[in-house]
């Protein structure tokens, strides 16, 4: 590990600060992505709310392909290849949208393609890339690094959504698009030029097979008494936030019949919350504990639905829809900074990819049924019916993570595992 030493700044740490760059260029891309994407199947291509869907899963199913695989993968081999040669990939596939649109050939058929590649491409490289992270900062570090890290995450995302909306508006969906290759580019050179030497992969740890590796990580998380429960409750939300934002772009355009500059805004006032979560994480975790934070934060989350539903067209509704996001999105934030920066700490260092990557198998898992429900009861029940029975399910997650012992932790464990074959806590060593 190299760069600023314990207790020092992360600012003075310059291999973290390209990490971080490279993370707020590929999100701010993506912003863009988000906002264009779903306007050329709507608007430009007239998808169905069914269509909708199917591109939702598309985008949502490699996670039950891939993670496991990659989560080996990254514990086999050094990262930083894989993070900038998935980068490289994810530019090249969402450059076939502005070259088809050119040629006179978009279609949803592309798009389904487009989204399903680059998703597994972005997973392949994010699972590295997150993993990597308990490497390049010191342990006790890690909650400020998340924290920085959701902090330009979500002005990015913020900025790209809003970006989005406007280049849409300016040269068209598809064009649009061209503006996340780019990023893809910028972010491949900034984690390539990471100077710190990566420790290497440790070859006695291998189990001789991909699958045994991928089997031991499975056990790990699953026998682990505090990982567990985290990934049963990010496993809820995410099943119910996906089941939501199916439709949110349905809904928006052509219920409230808001333009493409107005949904790029409420995106990027919704990523604004990210920032004030992120930016707050820290204090409000020092100040509270881990447990009383992410319980808050859970128990507000349905609420701010109410808005989406509630609203009428026009700019009151914007507003109030716009401010539900905003403290959804921070709330989500300070829920997800914490739990992350706990399973990081409490992994060992040899099973963090796999770690993650169970995590991802299992809650992300669960996105492309959501979306194909959502899809199936927007089709039969209507969409605003869907969304009020999405906002009930947001409960979930509160009630499940407050029936574990997750409940009584009080600060974010700093734990130095030792080397030598992954140890669970609480399991004779």
């Amino acid at each position: 590990m190299s760069g600023a030493p314990a207790g020092k700044s992360l600012w003075r740490h310059p291999d973290f600060v390209r990490y971080w760059s490279a993370c707020a260029v590929d999100v701010a891309g993506s912003g863009v992505t988000a906002v264009a994407l779903p306007l050329i199947a709507v608007v430009s291509l007239h998808a169905s709310v069914w269509q909708v869907s199917l591109l939702s899963f598309a985008e949502r199913l490699p996670p039950l392909l891939v993670a496991l695989p990659a989560g080996a993968l990254a514990d086999r081999h050094r990262k930083r290849p894989l993070m900038t040669g998935a980068a490289l990939a994810c530019g090249a596939a969402f450059a076939a949208v502005p070259l088809a649109d050119a040629a006179g050939g978009l279609s949803l058929e592309l798009l389904y393609s487009v989204a399903l590649v680059t998703s597994a491409a972005s997973l392949i490289g994010s699972t590295p890339r997150i993993s990597y992270l308990p490497s390049l900062v010191p342990r006790e570090q890690l909650l400020e690094a998340n924290s920085k890290i959701g902090v330009v995450a979500s002005l990015a995302d913020s900025a790209g959504a809003q970006l989005g909306g406007a280049v849409v508006a300016l040269l068209g969906a598809a064009h649009a698009v061209s503006l996340d290759v780019a990023s893809y580019l910028v972010c491949a050179l900034l984690l390539g030029s990471i100077r710190a030497p990566e420790p290497a992969p440790d070859p006695s740890a291998r189990k001789g097979s991909l699958r045994a590796e991928i089997a031991e990580g499975i056990r790990y998380v699953l026998r682990h008494p505090t990982i567990r429960p985290l990934l049963l409750t990010g496993t809820a939300f995410t099943a119910a936030f996906a089941f939501l934002t199916t439709l949110w772009t349905v809904y928006l355009l052509r219920e409230l019949h808001y333009a493409a500059t107005t949904l790029g805004t409420l995106l990027s006032v919704a990523a604004l919350g990210g920032v004030v979560g992120a930016l707050a994480v820290r204090q409000l975790v020092d100040r509270y504990g881990p447990a009383r934070v992410m319980l808050t934060a859970l128990a507000i989350i349905p609420f701010t639905e109410l808005p989406l539903l509630l609203a009428a067209p026009g700019l009151t509704g914007q507003v109030t829809i716009a401010a539900g996001m905003f403290v959804q999105l921070a709330c989500a934030t300070v829920q997800g900074s914490t739990q992350r920066s706990i399973r990081q700490a409490m992994c060992t260092p040899g099973m963090q990819g796999r770690m993650l990557a169970t995590g991802q198998w299992v809650t992300y898992g669960t996105r492309p049924l959501a979306a194909l429900l959502a899809g199936a009861f927007g089709t039969w029940l209507g969409v605003w019916n869907t969304l009020a029975l999405g906002t009930a399910a947001l409960v979930l997650p509160f009630l499940v993570l407050l029936a574990s012992t997750i409940r009584t932790l009080h600060h974010v464990p700093v734990v130095t595992p030792s080397p030598g074959p992954p140890h669970v806590e609480g399991e004779p060593a």
